[in-house]
């Protein structure tokens, strides 16, 4: 019986370490931004890594089913919390820059992002990664 608890108590203290790496990388890594996306019932905040070039900045949250990449059809402004401001931006969707934008990702954030893919299994990677870049560019009225 020893063992059994032993062996549920190991699993468990891992499993607590692996969301904690997780988190903590996501989070501690680098820049994050809050991204206020649309939900079907209401806004949700979110946790993103952002990355810059020029006067663009991308990020990269959900894949071509998710219900706010698929608003941004019908209402491309969106709110990003940035340094504690918020700051409207134009979005659209940016297939092409995938590999662009994790290299970006890959510069900025560095050993975390390296972390953050050997912790998912290679599942945020380049190759494998599902998500869609999302071009953002400053809203002017």
């Amino acid at each position: 019986m020893k063992i059994i608890l032993k062996t549920v108590v190991l699993l468990i203290s891992l499993l607590l370490i692996y969301g904690s790496l997780m988190i903590g990388l996501s989070e501690l890594g680098g820049e994050v931004v809050t991204l206020i996306r649309p939900e079907p019932d209401g806004n949700s905040k979110i946790r993103v890594w952002i990355v810059d070039q020029d006067q663009s900045s991308w990020i990269e949250h959900g894949d071509e089913e998710s219900f706010w990449i698929k608003q941004l059809e019908k209402d491309n402004k969106i709110v990003i919390i940035r340094n504690h401001q918020e700051k409207k931006y134009i979005a659209s969707i940016d297939k092409s820059s995938h590999d662009f934008y994790h290299s970006l990702r890959r510069e900025k954030y560095g050993l975390a992002d390296r972390m953050l893919d050997a912790l998912s299994f290679g599942a945020t990677s380049r190759q494998n990664c599902t998500g869609v870049p999302v071009l953002l560019k400053k809203y002017s009225k």
